[in-house]
């Protein structure tokens, strides 16, 4: 996938896909494939035939809802297209054999930090517990990212943790989540998240 259509499928003007690893700019390689376009979205306008957008719902008074582009500081998109451009990786060149690096970097909004934000997005758990209970997850922007499609850069993922586990009944659904936002990083194999959000509520993504 190129920068362009990485960016069509978290809404924004042009997209990227890439896979594992520890990023600065470019990042240690893993295996990764061709990521989808198709984000929460895309999903619901798949399955209810109307335009993509995201149902916002009413936020409480004091939580901020945004979206995943938000979560890109000023010039970041010119960033990776840099890199991009200096790696070869958009013109669909494999310079690793079959194995993509997760391009991106750590680069945060400040402006979001410690605020108290609601967003959209795709669950990946990262520990099933009997019953169906997960105690962390990472928060992707479209689905399938970082398993069967390479993970989008770290500051398009985010690292949520929770108080108390809770019960999801597949991978991948589609929810909101609220919680305080931080730049805690957290390092994972499936993919390295910029962001930690510390859960209050989530609920499910109605289509």
């Amino acid at each position: 996938m190129t920068v362009r259509n990485w960016l069509l499928v978290t809404g924004l003007v042009v997209g990227l896909a890439a896979c594992g690893g520890e990023p600065t700019d470019v990042a240690e390689t893993q295996t990764g494939a061709e990521a989808p376009e198709t984000d929460v979205a895309e999903t619901a306008a798949a399955e209810t035939g109307e335009e993509a957008r995201y149902p916002v719902p009413d936020a409480p008074e004091g939580v901020l809802t945004i979206n995943w582009d938000d979560l890109l500081p000023e010039g970041e998109l010119e960033r990776i297209q840099e890199i991009f451009e200096r790696t070869g990786l958009d013109s669909g060149i494999d310079h690793f054999g079959g194995q993509m690096t997760q391009i991106g970097t750590f680069n945060v909004e400040n402006e979001l930090i410690g605020e108290t934000i609601r967003m959209p997005g795709f669950i990946l758990p990262l520990d099933f517990q009997e019953g169906g209970e997960i105690g962390e997850f990472l928060l992707v922007p479209y689905f399938g990212a970082c398993v069967h499609t390479p993970p989008p850069p770290p500051n398009q993922i985010v690292y949520v943790t929770l108080q108390e586990p809770i019960v999801v009944e597949r991978m991948w659904d589609p929810v909101w989540v609220t919680g305080v936002l931080s730049a805690d990083r957290h390092m994972n194999e499936l993919g390295n998240a910029a962001y930690t959000l510390s859960l209050i509520a989530h609920e499910p993504y109605e289509y």
